[in-house]
């Protein structure tokens, strides 16, 4: 394949990624502003999964068209990694961002990859190469240098903050790894829209129960 065909097929991914991370990066900025106004987490989550409920809904009957229905093994599957990778990890991320600045917290986000690898390396029995193991260490040393700073103007809600949003980190790190066989077994798209679809079902019974 010549370098225009290649250019044409990368640039509708990199745009995609691009507008991806922008969104992700506001996702924050836009929880922070609300807090403004009164509002908690359990609020932000409830609203931000009711909105989101229908789209899913119609991503998981889309992927599934013409595909088995799901047996009681991938039901089990469904429920607990949309629990653990898209409820749980917004409700500690959303936590956490009432302690912490929006930088911050989207540092400590952005450690997942490492927290993916090292859990790859005690389950899946992965080498790590010397350069990730470098990149692993620089990650967590800028973490640490922010931390420290937010900590010495912030107080010590920072360290608070932080545990939850490296929780959330953690926990969809553990839906990365452990979603991997599911994946396989009934694709990326149709397990996306099924496990969120849970845990927008969570959230939004969360509040009802709490309120």
């Amino acid at each position: 394949m010549n370098a225009p065909a290649q250019g044409h097929r990368l640039w509708p991914g990199s745009a995609l990624a691009t507008a991806g991370a922008v969104a992700f990066s506001g996702k924050a900025i836009l929880a922070k502003l609300m807090y403004r106004h009164g509002v908690d987490a359990v609020q932000v989550v409830f609203w931000r999964m009711l909105l989101a409920l229908p789209l899913f809904l119609v991503l998981a009957w889309w992927a599934g068209r013409g595909k088995p229905a799901f047996t009681r093994r991938d039901w089990a599957n469904i429920i607990g990694l949309g629990f653990c990778g898209y409820y749980l990890a917004s409700m500690l991320d959303f936590l956490g961002l009432q302690f912490i600045t929006a930088s911050l917290e989207r540092l400590i986000l952005y450690l997942n990859p490492t927290l993916v690898l090292l859990m790859s390396v005690l389950w899946l029995r992965v080498r790590v190469s010397l350069r990730q193991m470098v990149a692993i260490a620089l990650s967590y040393a800028g973490v640490m240098i922010v931390f420290s700073h937010e900590l010495k103007f912030e107080g010590t809600n920072v360290a608070l903050g932080a545990a939850l949003v490296f929780g959330s980190a953690l926990s969809y790190a553990v839906y990365l790894v452990a979603s991997g066989e599911v994946v396989r077994r009934i694709g990326a798209l149709r397990l996306t829209g099924a496990a969120t679809s849970v845990a927008c079902v969570f959230a939004i019974a969360q509040l009802f129960v709490l309120r």
